[in-house]
């Protein structure tokens, strides 16, 4: 572990000028601050050397000077790094360049402190040798440089007998597991100082525990912490930690925590307080079910500094537990109350994150963290996070010149930035730009370029789609993304209506290890191609269906799923869990896409379900629609005029198609409602209203004939220039059926004629063998009523002749007929 040793070498004495001033009482007042430096209360002595400083600007200069140099000790004894650099701009000694190097490493600047430190050290012999090699090599140790870190270490070792040297190298050589090397320095370790005896105890604690001897390393920690003479603030935290990772493995995590959760509590000014809290996530993050008491407890009271890591880790804990909804809330109330905290720019980053796993896009959050980034690494991280949501929103050329910016910014991002460019680009369709930046990338780029150019060619419906992608499939055989583009031909199969190759291709997609995003992918198409196969099984399409749901628990493309899966049930008439699916959908996601059609489809199982309520639940549905501003919201209109119609409220549903035409619906609404208003006209009415009186001495008014309102109706429908034939001929067919109770049987054998002659395999036009069927056997029972057996069997071979579905049973009709009367010819 990265333990700072300022709390240690802070302890060293300075060497400093101590000319002998002419002021006597100056000099006993700056002593006096000084003694608190010693007494370790740098707070006090700040405030002392503070008010010396503004007592007299006519301080002797070597008093000034010394009072300054003591107040930039006590701001740096005191904690405050960042108020104690900004008294170091220029140093003009090696004591402050070792001050200004702790201060660095106190504030985690390890690549600005590492050359002070060394300077500091090359310069000869001097108190400050061996404080400033052991800060060199704990910076070079934070910098992921161990080798170096140890290698100057033993260096130092080698030539100074020193006790804290031969520990913290012997720590170094544990985390390298040179378990013989580092118990060999223990050994030769002669603590002469309490703070020398405790630190050996708590390295051999670590020692215990890499050697898996987890008892006798507790048995060290609790020694350490239950006496706290000579306990540092490093050792106390070091100590905590390796307590809890012993207890880790006796007892496990729910102990565990508790030490950390502990420690919190008592010490929330420690200065390892960040490292704390990111260990007990960590503890957290294995949890199955971690609590947020303390952390709900530290967030809402002081000191500002725990409160912001306990809000800021709480919205990491919600994160990882998908509990969405709460992790933007934590990180809303994070980014609020700590905007210039260290981890705002983090907390920015992922509350985009957090709403893009929620399928929404929020530019904000990544302009925030624009805004809090402290490094052109970081601002460069953002730029292109900014970049990817803009791209999600189609904003292509926003999101290249914020590509663009990332990759003028850092070089660490640079490829990544040029290649989001290059896709930005492309999707633009300025091939110029694309291919200035295409050829500033590597091969395997360029390669991955290739791919994502078939892919786009494929979603806009290119012709040459499909022969990019086999194309980057010959040429990169082995890219780890070969699976994202037979799963892309599988698309292009599938919807070419190419069932066969489509489930083969996504076969060798599946045999070829998908990432886990095409593997999700390849599993929704998969639902979708067993829906299409020939000899369908309904059972594996649900099957295939419940497993993305579990599978996937966040997936986009859940809704469709869940759509399917209610088609699904609903066509084998299990409603209740059609109705299930349908109305999840809209739990799941209430302002999606079919969230409208799926409130629909929920209407009508729960209608089909039987059940008491069932009909009302529906209307309630429908109302849902009917009051929104979606597509469908008409059609909503339609399926309670239905379910008025259906349960005899004629009149009722009569007004609903009214409103209906009245609101410039489609050709295909206009039409149905002109038909259902004709059949709620037309209907028997459940429960009539009784027709009121007339005026004492005033005549009756005839009530207007319904049959005559319907034909005209009717009419409409078969006239329009817009209808498809269905509608032509259900019209046709309900005008005859008025015609024929208006007793006008001619006119109504001639409309029903009109559909069977229009249909006739010489029209050339594709029957609609519901209606004329119904057409045919309908004309044929009225001549049969007349005697009339020719025409009667006239209509009925030419029903058998179209093939329709009754064809077989019109030819017997005919049969029969002709049988019976005797009828040859």
């Amino acid at each position: 572990m990265k333990y700072l040793l300022f709390a240690l070498t802070l302890s060293t004495s300075f060497i400093r000028a101590q000319d002998t001033p002419a002021d006597p009482q100056a000099e006993a007042a700056l002593r006096s601050a000084e003694q608190a430096i010693t007494d370790k209360v740098p707070e006090v002595a700040a405030q002392k050397l503070n008010a010396f400083l503004a007592s007299s600007a006519a301080l002797d200069p070597v008093l000034r000077d010394r009072a300054e140099a003591d107040l930039t000790k006590a701001t740096l004894d005191s904690g405050d790094a960042a108020g104690a650099l900004s008294r170091l701009d220029f140093p003009a000694n090696d004591t402050e360049r070792f001050e200004k190097a702790e201060a660095l490493s106190a504030l985690g600047r390890w690549d600005d402190a590492e050359p002070l430190y060394s300077q500091v050290a090359s310069d000869g012999p001097s108190p400050l040798l061996v404080p400033a090699t052991l800060g060199q090599a704990e910076a070079l140790h934070a910098l992921n440089r161990a080798p170096e870190a140890i290698s100057l270490l033993a260096s130092l070792e080698s030539r100074h007998s020193s006790t804290l040297v031969r520990l913290r190298l012997a720590e170094m050589y544990i985390e390298n597991q040179q378990l013989d090397a580092a118990r060999k320095l223990v050994a030769r370790s002669k603590p002469a100082t309490l703070i020398e005896t405790r630190w050996r105890l708590y390295v051999e604690g670590r020692l215990f525990l890499a050697e898996d001897q987890p008892a006798p390393a507790l048995e060290d920690f609790q020694d350490l912490l239950k006496d706290p003479r000579g306990l540092t603030a490093a050792l106390q935290a070091g100590a905590t930690i390796g307590l809890t990772e012993a207890r880790i493995i006796l007892n496990g995590l729910e102990v565990a925590d508790n030490e950390m959760e502990s420690f919190i509590s008592h010490y929330p000014d420690s200065p390892y307080l960040e490292e704390m809290f990111r260990r007990l996530d960590a503890i957290y993050a294995q949890e199955e079910n971690p609590s947020h008491t303390e952390l709900d407890r530290w967030a809402s009271k002081p000191p500002p500094r725990r409160a912001a890591l306990a809000v800021y880790y709480e919205a990491r804990s919600f994160q990882r537990q998908a509990r969405l909804d709460k992790a933007i809330e934590k990180y809303t109330e994070f980014t609020d109350r700590y905007p210039r905290h260290p981890l705002a720019f983090e907390a920015w980053m992922q509350l985009g994150q957090v709403y893009l796993t929620t399928g929404r896009v929020s530019i904000a959050s990544f302009e925030g963290a624009m805004r809090s980034s402290s490094t052109p690494a970081e601002r460069a991280r953002a730029e292109i996070a900014a970049g990817n949501a803009h791209f999600a929103l189609n904003d292509f050329l926003v999101a290249a010149e914020l590509f663009r910016d990332a990759a003028q910014r850092s070089s660490a991002y640079w490829a990544q930035a040029t290649y989001n460019s290059a896709l930005a680009w492309l999707h633009v369709g300025n091939y110029d730009k694309f291919l200035e930046d295409y050829s500033s990338l590597g091969a395997a780029q360029r390669r991955d370029l290739l791919l994502e150019e078939g892919l786009l060619q494929a979603q806009k419906g290119d012709s040459r789609a499909a022969a990019t992608l086999q194309s980057f499939i010959n040429d990169s055989p082995d890219n780890p993304r070969v699976p994202d583009a037979r799963l892309a031909l599988a698309e292009l199969g599938f919807a070419a209506g190419n069932t066969d190759s489509a489930s083969e291709l996504l076969k060798t997609a599946y045999d070829s290890s998908p990432s886990p995003q095409s593997r999700e992918q390849a599993d929704y198409l998969a639902i979708f191609i067993a829906d299409s196969a020939p000899h369908r099984s309904d059972d594996n399409i649900l099957k295939l269906g419940l497993q993305f749901l579990d599978t996937y628990p966040v997936s986009p493309l859940r809704a469709q799923v869940r759509m399917k899966l209610g088609q699904v049930y609903f066509r084998n008439e299990d409603y209740a869990n059609a109705q299930t699916q349908f109305e999840t959908l809209v739990q799941e996601d209430p302002s999606g896409p079919l969230t409208d059609q799926a409130l629909i489809l929920a209407g009508q199982s729960s209608i089909k379900s039987m059940n008491p309520t069932g009909v009302q639940h529906a209307l309630d549905l429908y109302d849902r629609v009917a009051k929104g501003a979606g597509p469908l919201k008409l059609y909503a209109r339609q399926e309670e005029a239905l379910v008025e119609f259906n349960r005899g409220h004629n009149k009722e549903a009569v007004i609903i198609y009214d409103d209906i035409l009245n609101s410039n619906p489609d050709t295909q609404l206009r039409l149905a409602a002109l038909c259902g208003k004709a059949d709620c006209l037309t209907a028997p009415e459940s429960d009539p209203s009784p027709s009121p009186s007339p005026a004492p001495g005033a005549s009756p008014s005839p009530a207007p004939d319904p049959y005559t309102a319907a034909i005209a109706l009717y009419d409409q429908v078969a006239a329009d220039p817009d209808a498809a034939g269905h509608w032509r001929d259900e019209a046709l067919y309900k005008k005859a059926r008025c015609l024929n109770k208006q007793g006008l049987t001619d006119k109504a054998l001639d409309s029903l004629y009109d559909i069977i002659n229009a249909r006739s395999p010489a029209s050339g036009q594709q029957p609609d063998f519901l209606w004329l069927e119904k057409a045919g056997f309908e004309a044929a029972s009225m001549l049969e009523a007349r005697a009339q057996w020719p025409g009667a069997i006239s209509i009925m071979e030419k029903v058998a002749r179209i093939g329709g579905p009754r064809g077989p049973e019109a030819q017997k009709h005919a049969d029969q007929l002709r049988l019976e009367h005797f009828i040859w010819d």
